[in-house]
């Protein structure tokens, strides 16, 4: 202890934070030592039932936990499309002996969410809530995603809903053109629709929802992801829900998706915003191209990085005052997307395709320097920037389904490897397939992808 002025002061201050074992409960610092968190936990095994469990705990107060299932919309079938997206609509609904508001108020009353999506590839059912609350949260989960009651006016009442999501999002222009771009880029798979129309609605039922189930929802297939979760008591707790749960045995091998390319073009009127996307294959989040992909969209990118700044990256030339053109990339377990798209005015739509067509077709020849290291630090921000809830969980489960569980929050170690020669090899190989091409807009006006060239 030290004396001054009559007062007496400690040697050291501490902090206190929430604590979970075997981490510290008091943080002790003496003079202006800075205070370092606990480093992030990743861990990823095999539950008794078979199903992975991954965790990244960052020892937070607030805990997220989802259930996620490889079967997603590229798994739905010919003769019933648009399952995946029934089923996520009626994931939460009554148990057998209960009912669903009973579920709803008890999450309500401990503050915690529920919330479910779907994806391409995945449906998730998910749960955000404070630490202690993962006893409850669990069974809550694990409860809802494999209930095998479904009764005929949940499924009616649901109906509504799924078409109303669907029309709400396709309102959209940015998500037509993508929903396009993907069924012109791979036809079936990758290419079937994220969102079921009302005329697949009408051909779905009880029976292709569980038909889907059975075969889909096996324990190879099935992931348990908690973020701020100790793996431990999240495995403990697995294994005793998962035990009261009857999981489909068999293995289903999907077919490996295919590039095809091609053109589709949507008349939106002739007053209408033009929306132009060209689109090449791109690479699997499991390829070792993946990263390079990330240094390449950074590269082009042609938004503002700075509120007040000018437009950034190579794309910037290539826009206009009243059109714009950025770049865009998505990865799935076995393929991608890479391209750019262009938004604005319909006379100026052709110039700056062509343009950032050009500039693209540039970097597999000539990379400077200080743009590729702007790019290397931009990827880095934009793949911390984009770790929310959802996308952390997505990290997540794609690090548990390619056994790379160091791939959540070490993004940054990987782009940092990434040479000039690795993005301007990926270049070349882009370019050497045959585009994918989406307009929308007044299509008299706007450009066929046969008048660039690529």
């Amino acid at each position: 202890m030290h004396r001054t002025s009559g007062l007496v002061r400690p040697s050291f201050r501490s902090f206190a934070v929430l604590a979970s074992s075997p981490n510290p409960v008091i943080y002790s610092r003496n003079g202006f030592q800075p205070v370092v968190a606990p480093a992030v936990v990743k861990t990823l095994s095999k539950a008794e039932s078979g199903v992975n469990v991954a965790t990244y705990d960052h020892f937070g107060p607030a805990s997220t936990l989802a259930i996620v299932v490889n079967a997603g919309s590229r798994f739905d079938t010919a003769d019933a499309p648009g399952t995946a997206h029934m089923l996520k609509a009626c994931l939460l609904r009554a148990l057998p002996g209960d009912n669903l508001a009973r579920t709803i108020r008890e999450a309500e009353l401990r503050g915690n969410t529920l919330h479910a999506s779907v994806s391409r590839e995945h449906i998730v059912l998910a749960s955000d809530f404070l630490r202690d609350d993962l006893v409850d949260a669990v069974p809550t989960l694990v409860s809802h995603m494999f209930n095998r009651s479904f009764q005929p006016y949940e499924f009616l009442d649901a109906a509504p809903h799924v078409a109303q999501q669907t029309e709400a999002s396709l309102a959209d222009p940015a998500t037509a053109l993508f929903e396009k771009l993907h069924q012109v880029a791979f036809r079936n798979g990758l290419g079937n629709p994220l969102l079921a129309s009302s005329e697949a609605i009408h051909g779905l039922n009880r029976a292709k929802l569980f038909e889907f189930v059975d075969k889909y929802f096996t324990a190879d297939r099935i992931t348990v992801v908690g973020s701020g979760i100790s793996h431990n008591d999240l495995k403990t707790l697995v294994d005793s829900a998962f035990s009261k749960v009857s999981l489909s045995t068999g293995k289903s091998n999907p077919q490996k998706s295919r590039y095809f390319g091609g053109e589709v073009r949507i008349e939106m009127g002739p007053h209408s915003e033009a929306h132009y996307a060209v689109a090449f294959p791109g690479v699997a989040y499991t390829a070792p191209e993946y990263q390079a992909s990330l240094v390449l969209q950074a590269l082009l990118d042609g938004s503002k990085r700075v509120k007040w700044g000018a437009r950034s990256g190579a794309l910037a030339k290539a826009s206009t005052e009243k059109t714009i053109s950025t770049s865009f990339t998505t990865s799935y377990s076995d393929a991608g997307l890479f391209g750019i798209h262009v938004v604005g005015a319909t006379n100026e739509v052709k110039q700056v395709v062509s343009k950032s067509l050009e500039t693209l077709r540039s970097l597999s020849s000539s990379i400077t320097t200080e743009s590729f290291s702007a790019a290397q630090k931009a990827a880095i921000i934009y793949a911390e920037e984009g770790q929310t809830r959802e996308n952390l969980v997505d990290l997540i489960t794609k690090g548990a389904l390619s056994n790379a569980t160091s791939q959540a929050g070490s993004e940054a170690h990987s782009i940092n490897k990434v040479t000039v020669a690795d993005v301007q090899k990926l270049v070349k190989s882009m370019l050497s397939a045959k585009p994918s091409v989406v307009s929308m807009g007044n299509t008299l006006t706007l450009p066929y992808a046969e008048e660039f060239q690529v």
